[in-house]
């Protein structure tokens, strides 16, 4: 974080999904899911480590992005998302400037990225171009997706299936962005070395990556170093080859501890651990809790 200018107490404010309850016009289902028009109360005109993810859409108006100290410029038509540990700064809001957007709290992430294939590959092309430019047809259609949600919001307030509800609408949604993720992948031409390198990378964690958890491993299947492999890794997403072989493997576990009724040791055997107890401590140091009680929240 040190290339970023800090606050006067020396550190970038973090902001997790209670930041919400500041608005004061907002569709709330508690630690979980929202849904605002404004900006405005969340003081983001200041560097914010966001604990969430957020898909935000413009209707009118324009504001200057910072993400990851990467800049965008947001305007009528503007598809934007934000995830978990990003940094994130907000500038130049014109006055007429009028976004409808959706946050879900790092747990409601969870929950959702294991209801789709191939989620490693999926949240990198976001994290890569977070901004997509929609033309009329496409924005009408995804304002109408928007607003149908933000209905769900309101009139299922009192139903006991409230939030299975509001999953099931919103992975709809997010299949809608991802139809237009792919129509943009699929237009883009030249890559840079490290886009391929990383790429490739990438494409082999997920096949290898319950059998294999050493940088070594893959670098040596790019014919590069690890050094090197680390390198292209921290420089195209700001995190290390290391770190996406972990996450991933993590995210797998969270898969299998959520769909299955396998024991933590089998799970522990598939993911190639030597022992359940390396897992447990794997799984805490990246999920925060330990397997046992991660399941429990499932339940």
């Amino acid at each position: 974080m040190s290339n970023y200018p800090l606050n006067k107490n020396g550190n970038i404010r973090t902001a997790d999904f209670s930041i919400l309850n500041l608005l004061r016009e907002v569709s709330l289902f508690p630690d979980k899911i929202a849904m605002f028009n404004s900006l405005k109360e969340l003081g983001l005109e200041n560097y914010v480590n966001v604990q969430a993810a957020a898909l935000l859409l413009v209707r009118r108006g324009s504001v200057d992005v910072e993400l990851d100290l990467k800049k965008y410029k947001l305007e009528a038509g503007s598809l934007f998302i934000v995830f978990p540990e990003q940094v994130v700064r907000a500038m130049n809001v014109s006055e007429d400037f009028d976004p409808i957007c959706i946050a879900c709290s790092k747990n409601m992430i969870d929950e959702l990225i294991i209801r789709f294939d191939d989620n490693t590959r999926l949240i990198l092309k976001f994290r890569e171009n977070p901004l997509q430019q929609l033309d009329k047809f496409k924005f009408e259609q995804m304002n109408a997706s928007f607003e149908f949600l933000k209905r769900k919001f309101d009139s299922t307030e009192t139903s006991s299936c409230r939030l299975q509800v509001l999953k099931n609408y919103l992975i709809g949604l997010l299949y809608e962005c991802i139809g237009l993720k792919n129509n943009l992948v699929a237009a883009e031409t030249v890559k840079s070395r490290g886009q391929v390198l990383f790429s490739q990378f990438i494409d082999l964690v997920v096949e290898h990556h319950r059998e294999q958890h050493s940088v070594k491993f893959y670098a040596d299947e790019l014919g590069i170093t690890p050094k090197y492999l680390s390198a292209v890794a921290e420089e195209q997403t700001g995190k290390n080859a290391k770190r996406w072989i972990d996450e991933h493997i993590a995210l797998d576990a969270k898969v299998l501890l959520r769909s299955s009724s396998r024991d933590i040791q089998k799970v522990s055997k598939i993911l190639n651990f030597p022992d359940v107890s390396f897992f447990g401590k794997f799984f805490k140091r990246l999920v925060g809790v330990s397997p046992k009680a991660y399941r429990k929240t499932t339940e």
